[in-house]
């Protein structure tokens, strides 16, 4: 064999092994349901989940996730089948991932703890943002931690059971009350609470219904919604003429969430009559 010979095989067989290098880069699976980095390392995150279940025959659970992250992972084709969502509750926003690569894979439980707070003063009304607040400031990351669920003197809260010892001995106060807590499994749920009220606007638009339902001036409510402040359903929308409909739920950074139940009419001018939620 000649030395050109040889030197051409060697140049063939270094350019396979970089196109099959450049194929592998190519054919990342994330880049096919988002260009946005967190996102990508949150499904590769779950990727590594299902590799786990696989060499281990169990069952995995992730941290905590937000309905946007949760329709990302339930859109990729990659997991279909082998995914369910669990935060405690039928309703729950937040939930963890549960990822079963065969079908009796066994199953030790979700990794969910219920915390119920009692504050130190019998008339006590502790927010969301109380009790968000006494968590955070404990150093925890937001992903630790499920809905919560304020239901005035006795709020209630999710976390995950890693969390859970931390939290017990370290948390004190929400708010600007001392506190107690107890900790217990998810059948010790108390119902959420929520107030109704009604509000009219002159369309069904996002912008409208941002303002009447959290109380601020229209041309406020599209300049909060053009900076993605907005949520629907829990997605970020930036457009203030979006349709609202029954059943949508809207988050307004910082004012809390509402969500529309009815839509009962119009009014002599055209406006319309809303029926909408909060929690307490």
């Amino acid at each position: 064999m000649t030395n050109r010979l040889r030197r051409s095989l060697f140049f063939c067989g270094f350019s396979g092994l970089f196109h099959s290098f450049q194929e592998v880069i190519v054919t990342d699976f994330t880049e096919k349901y988002t260009t946005d980095s967190d996102e990508k390392i949150l499904l590769r995150k779950i990727q590594d989940l299902l590799s786990k279940s696989r060499k281990h025959y169990s069952v995995v659970y992730s941290h905590f996730l937000n309905p946007a992250q949760q329709a990302l992972i339930a859109s990729v084709h990659e997991f279909f089948g082998y995914l369910s969502f669990v935060g405690g509750y039928d309703d729950a926003e937040r939930r963890l991932a549960r990822v079963q690569s065969e079908e009796y894979n066994p199953d030790d439980g979700a990794p969910i703890c219920l915390f119920t707070m009692q504050a130190s003063m019998k008339d006590a009304v502790l927010s969301h943002r109380d009790v968000l607040g006494s968590l955070m400031g404990l150093g925890l990351k937001r992903e630790m931690i499920g809905d919560i669920l304020p239901n005035g003197s006795h709020p209630q809260f999710f976390c995950h059971n890693t969390a859970a010892d931390f939290i017990e001995l370290h948390l004190r106060q929400a708010g600007r009350y001392p506190v107690t807590l107890s900790r217990s499994d998810t059948a010790a749920l108390l119902p959420p609470q929520f107030e109704e009220f009604s509000v009219n606007v002159s369309s069904m638009r996002l912008d409208c219904l941002t303002a009447e339902c959290f109380r601020i001036s229209r041309s406020k409510a599209a300049e909060q919604i053009k900076k993605g402040l907005v949520t629907v359903n829990w997605l970020v929308i930036t457009d203030p003429s979006h349709v609202i409909h029954p059943g949508d739920k809207l988050s307004l950074l910082g004012k809390g969430k509402v969500e529309i139940v009815s839509l009962n009419g119009l009014s002599k001018k055209g406006r319309s009559f809303v029926t909408a939620k909060r929690p307490l």
